[in-house]
C-alpha cells in the first residue's frame, strides 16, 4: 500500500508540475515595416525620360501643356491635340494674316510630376522622335526649373528639319542655346542641365497655314 500511495503522490506532483509551466505562448508575427516614400526614380541612361501616355501626361507622371503665342493677338491657334501608340500629334496655324513677326504653336512636357528636376549634367545629347507631314522645321527647347525664364522663353533652344516619317533626331546638348533676343536673360545649357525640368515643341515658322507635327518618346543619351 505504501508503494501504490507513493506513486499516486509521485503522479499527483508531476501533475502540478505541468500545470505550473504551461508551454510558452507562439511568437507573434513581427510587425511589417513602415513603408517609407520612395524618391522618384530615373535612370535616363536605361529608358526614355518621357514616354507618352496621353496627349497629357507621361509614364513618369509628367504633364503635357500647351505652348501657344503670338505677336498680334489670335494669330496662332491649336486645332486638335491627339495620342497613339505612344506618339502624341499637334496640329493648329501659326499666322493668320494679323501682321504678327513671331508666333509658335506646340507644347511643353515635364520629366516628373510637381515640378521635381532631374541632374542631367552626365549627358551628352538628346534623342527626340519627330514626324510632320508638312516637313514642319520645328523648335526644340530644354528646359530648366525655373518658371519664370521657361515663360520668358529663355532656355537653350535648337532647331530640327523633320520628315513626315516618324525619325530620331539626336543631337548634342551643347548645340542647344539660349536665342540671340534673350541677351543677358538667356540660360547656357551648362546651367539648365543641373535641374533639368523638362521639353518643349514647338513649330514657330509663321506660314499663315495649317501644320501638324508628331513627337514620340524623348531619350537622353551618356
Amino acid at each position: 500500500m505504501r508503494h501504490a500511495s507513493l506513486a499516486v503522490l509521485l503522479a499527483l506532483t508531476a501533475c502540478a508540475h505541468a500545470e505550473q509551466n504551461p508551454t510558452a505562448p507562439p511568437a507573434q508575427a513581427a510587425a511589417p515595416a513602415k513603408a517609407e516614400p520612395v524618391a522618384a526614380a530615373v535612370d535616363p541612361a536605361s529608358q526614355p525620360v518621357v514616354e507618352f501616355v496621353s496627349a497629357a501626361a507621361t509614364r513618369r507622371g509628367g504633364t503635357v501643356t500647351d505652348t501657344r503665342y503670338s505677336e498680334k493677338p489670335d494669330d496662332a491657334a491649336i486645332t486638335a491635340r491627339e495620342f497613339a501608340a505612344g506618339v502624341v500629334t499637334w496640329t493648329g496655324q501659326v499666322g493668320f494674316g494679323k501682321g504678327s513677326q513671331y508666333a509658335g504653336v506646340g507644347f511643353n512636357v515635364s520629366i516628373l510630376p510637381d515640378g521635381q528636376t532631374v541632374s542631367a549634367t552626365s549627358f551628352k545629347s538628346v534623342t527626340f522622335r519627330l514626324a510632320s507631314p508638312n516637313n514642319a522645321v520645328l523648335r526644340l527647347r530644354v528646359s530648366g526649373s525655373n518658371e519664370k525664364v521657361r515663360n520668358s522663353g529663355c532656355y537653350p533652344v535648337y532647331v530640327q528639319a523633320t520628315s513626315k516619317d516618324l525619325t530620331e533626331y539626336t543631337i548634342p546638348l551643347s548645340k542647344f542655346a539660349p536665342e540671340s533676343w534673350c541677351a543677358a536673360q538667356g540660360v547656357a545649357i551648362g546651367a539648365t542641365l543641373p535641374e533639368l525640368f523638362g521639353f518643349e515643341v514647338a513649330d514657330t515658322n509663321v506660314k499663315k497655314a495649317p501644320t501638324t507635327f508628331s513627337v514620340g518618346s524623348i531619350t537622353l543619351n551618356p
